[in-house]
């Protein structure tokens, strides 16, 4: 009965499409201030409201949410959660590779493991592909001299040295601060 009334729903839906319905969520006021904005951007009535349901249909397909989803042209990997506390260390509850012809269910140990070689992979190829086709920025955008510290500066009451003269000023515009790029402990260039 149950997949009748959906269908049939799902049928009216479609011939009255002006037809609005109400949802009404009951759950603690912790979970709706993260849930509420997620289901607001998921039930919005255009293309960005559709881009996030398509983005989240995968969460449906698995037994177990999933924490991490890794879509390759033929092969998926999903690394399910919830995750276990191990000592200090967290671990996913397990990992489904789905290839053709090869499905397989990964234990903690080792869904952690390929997660991590997943996520290098991936920083490896971002930080390649931004060398490769962008320069990198300079090194410094200030001469040398006199250095001040940017963080009083975003207060607009802050007293301030200015390297034009040795007088404190109070700052009248905030600075913002720009990200340089820096490079990491596993070798590779951040912009």
């Amino acid at each position: 009965m149950p997949v009748f009334l959906s269908a049939f729903a799902r049928l009216q839906s479609w011939l009255s499409p002006a037809s609005d319905q109400t949802l009404s969520v009951k759950a603690p006021a912790r979970i709706l201030r993260v849930a509420g904005p997620i289901i607001e951007k998921l039930i919005t009535d255009d293309k960005i409201g559709e881009s996030y349901r398509c983005a989240t249909s995968h969460w449906f397909r698995y037994d177990v949410p999933p924490l991490a989803y890794y879509h390759g042209t033929m092969s998926t990997c999903v690394i399910s959660g919830p995750l276990l506390e191990q000592g200090k260390a967290c671990r996913p509850t397990g990992a489904i590779i789905e290839t053709p012809g090869f499905d397989v269910r990964l234990s903690p140990e080792d869904a952690y493991d390929l997660d991590q070689q997943i996520q290098q992979a991936i920083e490896n190829t971002i930080v390649d592909w931004v060398a490769e086709y962008h320069e990198p920025a300079p090194e410094s955008l200030h001469p040398p001299g006199l250095t001040v510290d940017l963080d009083p500066l975003l207060d607009d009451t802050a007293p301030v040295l200015h390297s034009d003269s040795s007088e404190t000023r109070s700052a009248s515009v905030k600075i913002q601060k720009r990200r340089r790029s820096t490079s990491s402990s596993k070798g590779g260039q951040h912009v």
